[in-house]
């Protein structure tokens, strides 16, 4: 090997990881820009369909009261959730405070820092700024689509752009990468949608029979975790299981929440991911768990729900192009057959 291709190696290091400290900095740019991109990646077969129903700008129009409506119920669904929470909060507020001090007695006896005092004051001041946060993030979804609404009518031009500025062969090769990416990322959508749904409806429906409270709150966070492939389940499970324990106390009810929760996240994310995601995906599991880790620590929590989809899209880019495509055959699952 020589010292020229060494030095090149070493450059392309170092330019990788700089580039990874830029996506890093840029976050308040670049997360919402992607969540655009995705949004716009799920509204374009829509405008497509609508299409051939409707003139152009009648589509469009369209196109956008489909995904707003769509937004609107979720916030909704989300507003309500919350309201909930807030509402039956006091009932909790005193056990909460007397777990609080219990967990200070048990620090005190390892020697560890504990609160001078905990009173209600600080438990609010704990809850407060989730919900502030929470609400933060419904606020930025209008900044989403709001770019949404300006970047859908530019799909239409993109692959004439794409020959004009990088010349026919490589505007022709990018731009079946990138349909390509849209395509898979429209299907793994639809079916992480249409999973979700349903294990927000078994969740919603067992914690009312069971008469846990914040049922809309465990069927909304169903939903939303389900875009977490292999540790969505489990984080689902421990905030359930806090509130089932404060709730029925140290009654069976408790194991029966458990059990019956356990059974419906087994079942969803043991037998439905893995049956209909292995037909989009064909990505390692190994893979999956470590673009969790790595876009968490990007993006934070955000970038654990993008980190499926992106590592998928980075992917198909990847098996476009020759210099690349052995990169896509070490992600895919199985022996690396690079079946995309």
């Amino acid at each position: 090997m020589t010292d020229r291709t060494l030095q090149y190696r070493y450059l392309g290091f170092i330019s990788l990881v700089l580039g990874f400290a830029v996506v890093h900095w840029l976050k308040p740019v670049l997360l919402p820009v992607t969540i655009a991109l995705f949004m716009t990646a799920v509204a374009w077969p829509i405008n497509t369909w609508l299409n051939k129903i409707f003139p152009k700008r009648i589509s469009h129009i369209l196109s956008y009261v489909a995904l707003i409506s769509i937004l609107g119920v979720f916030t909704g669904i989300c507003y309500m959730a919350i309201a909930e929470v807030t509402a039956n909060f006091p009932k909790y507020e005193n056990q909460l405070i007397k777990l609080l001090q219990d967990l200070s007695v048990v620090l005190r006896d390892y020697g560890l820092p504990t609160p001078r005092e905990i009173n209600s004051e600080q438990v609010q001041n704990i809850v407060t700024p989730l919900i502030t946060t929470f609400y933060t993030t419904l606020g930025h979804t209008v900044l989403v689509v709001a770019l949404v609404i300006l970047g859908l009518p530019e799909l239409i031009y993109w692959e004439d752009k794409l020959e004009n500025c990088l010349g026919k062969t490589s505007g022709t090769r990018w731009g079946k990468a990138a349909t390509d990416a849209a395509n898979s990322f429209h299907k793994y959508m639809t079916v992480m949608t249409g999973i979700g749904a349903i294990s927000a409806t078994c969740t919603t429906a067992f914690a009312w029979i069971t008469g846990l409270d914040f049922a809309l709150l465990w069927g909304l966070l169903a939903f939303i975790f389900n875009f977490i492939p292999v540790l969505g389940a489990m984080l689902l499970l421990l905030p359930i299981t806090f509130v089932a324990t404060m709730q029925f106390g140290d009654s069976s009810q408790v194991w029966i929440v458990l059990i019956g929760m356990g059974m419906i996240q087994f079942f969803i994310g043991n037998i439905l991911d893995p049956k209909f995601q292995g037909k989009f995906l064909s990505m390692s599991p190994i893979v999956i768990l470590i673009s969790i880790a790595f876009w968490s620590f990007l993006w934070g929590i955000p970038g654990a729900f993008l980190a499926v989809p992106l590592t998928h899209i980075f992917m198909v880019t990847c098996y476009q192009f020759p210099n690349t495509k052995k990169i896509a055959c070490l992600l895919s699952e199985g022996k690396g057959t690079c079946n995309i």
